[in-house]
């Protein structure tokens, strides 16, 4: 990602959803570039859930700034595409907001204080995914002819 923050990465739930954990601070256009190569990874790979996390991660961005980052979850992640996020209670106002967004685009999203129970609700929204032909966006198992 960027100077100012890192993550960690690995795959859970049978290699079945990639967990991610943020550590450090905000940097805006780091932030939007990675989530796109994220959504481009998700589209392009048998990967059915997400769990991002939060909890280490000084998410200071202020709400214009943070609508951006919900915009790039909503528009570029695959359809109906599970995202389960962990974050700290004083986060709890952009958890209801970015969860929200992405119900509203039809992508099933919660927000928990412990990744254990992130996982535990992710968990009961797996769908295999079909992968597209190279170069395509890929689709939900359970709407296939559906555009991914």
């Amino acid at each position: 990602m960027s100077d100012g923050f890192a993550y960690t990465l690995s795959m859970v739930l049978d290699d079945k959803a990639l967990s991610i954990q943020l550590h450090g601070g905000c940097d805006l256009e780091a932030s939007l570039v990675s989530l796109h190569a994220l959504a481009e990874t998700l589209a392009n790979n048998p990967i059915e859930g997400l769990l991002m996390d939060y909890n280490k991660y000084d998410l200071t961005f202020e709400m214009e700034e943070f609508s951006k980052v919900a915009d790039a979850y909503c528009t570029d992640f695959p359809e109906k595409f599970p995202v389960a996020f962990v974050y700290r209670e004083s986060q709890v106002g952009r958890a209801i907001f970015m969860t929200r967004r992405l119900e509203e685009t039809g992508r099933p999203s919660r927000a928990f204080e412990s990744a254990e129970a992130a996982l535990a609700w992710l968990e009961t929204q797996l769908v295999p995914r079909v992968l597209p032909p190279a170069g395509g966006t890929g689709q939900s198992g359970a709407t296939l002819g559906a555009a991914g």
